[in-house]
C-alpha cells in the first residue's frame, strides 16, 4: 500500500467517523482525532501523511474565520449555538459557517479557534493532539492541557436557559470539544487540495 493509498484509507476512516457522531455517537470525535493526528501531525519520531506525501503546503478549508484579536476574551469559531422548545445547545458549524477561506497548513493547524478566556487560547493543533495524546484516542493520560481540560468541562461555553410552567430549566453546555473535532473533520474532508491527494 502506498502514501496516497493509506491516505485514502484514513479519509474514509474520518468519514465514517463523522457519520457515527451524526447518529449521535458524539465521542466518535475522539477517533477522528486520532485519525487527524496520524494526517497531519509530524514529529522526530513520527512523520504524518502529509510529510509523507511532500504536500505540507496545501492549504485547508478554515471554517473559524479571521483569528481572534489577542484582546479578545470569548470567541467560539468552530461551533454554533441553536435554539428550540426544549432549550438549545452546541453543535458543529459544518456547512453554516459565514467566513470560510483557505490557510495553508501550518497556519490552519496552528490557528486560534477558541478563547475562553485571556489566558485560554485554544488551536486546532492542541484540541486533536490533547484527544488523540491524552483522552483516549490513541493513550489515556489524565494529566490533560490546561486548554483542552477547560474546553472540555461541563458549562465551559457557558449555559442554556428554557422556561416550562413558568420555572426556568438551566442546563450546562457540554462537550464543546468534540464539537471543535467534528468541525475540523468537516473542514478536511471539505479541502479540495487534500482530497485531490489521493488521485
Amino acid at each position: 500500500m502506498n502514501y496516497k493509498e493509506h491516505l485514502k484509507r484514513q479519509l474514509a476512516f474520518l468519514e465514517r467517523s463523522c457519520i457515527a457522531y451524526d447518529q449521535g455517537y458524539t465521542d466518535e470525535a475522539i477517533r477522528m482525532a486520532t485519525v487527524i493526528r496520524v494526517l497531519l501531525h509530524k514529529t522526530h519520531r513520527s512523520t504524518s501523511l502529509l510529510a509523507h506525501l511532500g504536500r505540507e503546503n496545501i492549504n485547508l478549508l478554515n471554517t473559524a474565520g479571521e483569528e481572534p484579536h489577542p484582546n479578545v476574551l470569548m470567541y467560539y469559531g468552530l461551533g454554533m449555538y441553536y435554539c428550540n422548545n426544549t432549550g438549545g445547545g452546541y453543535i458543529p458549524n459544518l456547512s453554516n459557517s459565514f467566513d470560510i477561506n483557505y490557510l495553508p497548513f501550518n497556519s490552519w493547524w496552528n490557528q486560534i479557534v477558541y478563547v475562553l478566556s485571556s489566558d485560554i487560547r485554544i488551536s486546532r493543533k492542541r484540541i486533536i493532539l490533547d484527544a488523540a495524546n491524552k483522552d483516549g484516542g490513541a493513550h489515556v493520560d489524565l494529566s490533560l492541557s490546561d486548554e483542552y481540560e477547560n474546553l472540555s468541562k461541563v458549562g465551559a461555553l457557558g449555559f442554556f436557559a428554557s422556561y416550562k410552567e413558568n420555572i426556568i430549566e438551566e442546563r450546562p453546555i457540554d462537550n464543546a470539544h468534540l464539537v471543535g473535532i467534528r468541525q475540523i473533520a468537516y473542514e478536511l474532508l471539505n479541502s479540495p487540495e487534500l482530497l485531490a491527494l489521493v488521485n
